[in-house]
């Protein structure tokens, strides 16, 4: 057995569910779930010798698969915008004008949630895109309910004062 067979037998190994666990809570789907994981050995494969450095490893190990769980839900959801683009939504089809709206509005609200710390980032995006448990969240990014709840909630206050001058009514309705 090589020195890379042993390493992985000790990390990667033990635990392969908790990993693969960790990507389906964040993408609700087989294929991108099976695709997030091959990403993210490949991530842990390109920094092998980073990761054995760090004081917890399999920490590290399960914040990739967490990342590569949100690449693959961020591609998925830009996937089905693409393919959606055209069809009829609803009673009526949107105008141009209603779709580029719409398409600012998300992109302002995702750079939102792109400026908030990690662990904040992946609370808002569990909780209020996917609307997971906070015990779901917690297990995700390896913290407590209230640690996950508190991520969430300073999220939810950091994107408030972000989109605050885009949406006057945040401001308390000081218009």
């Amino acid at each position: 057995m090589s020195q890379m067979d042993r390493e992985y037998e000790r990390l990667i190994a033990p635990i392969e569910n908790r990993m693969m666990r960790s990507i389906w809570r964040v993408t609700q789907n087989a294929d991108d779930a099976e695709e997030a994981f091959q990403q993210a050995l490949t991530a842990i494969w390109r920094r092998w010798d980073k990761i054995g450095a760090h004081p917890n490893p399999q920490a590290l190990i399960l914040r990739i698969c967490l990342n590569a769980g949100r690449d693959a839900l961020r591609r998925r959801v830009r996937r089905e915008r693409r393919e959606s683009k055209g069809q009829v939504h609803g009673a009526h089809p949107r105008t141009p004008a209603e779709e580029l709206a719409s398409r600012e509005c998300e992109s302002v609200v995702f750079g939102a949630i792109g400026q908030l710390s990690r662990n904040q980032s992946a609370a808002v995006m569990l909780r209020l895109v996917q609307g997971e448990s906070y015990t779901r969240i917690a297990g995700v990014l390896g913290c407590g309910d209230a640690t996950a709840r508190k991520h969430v909630a300073r999220g939810r206050e950091r994107l408030r004062k972000i989109l605050a001058p885009l949406v006057p009514h945040l401001n308390g309705g000081n218009a």
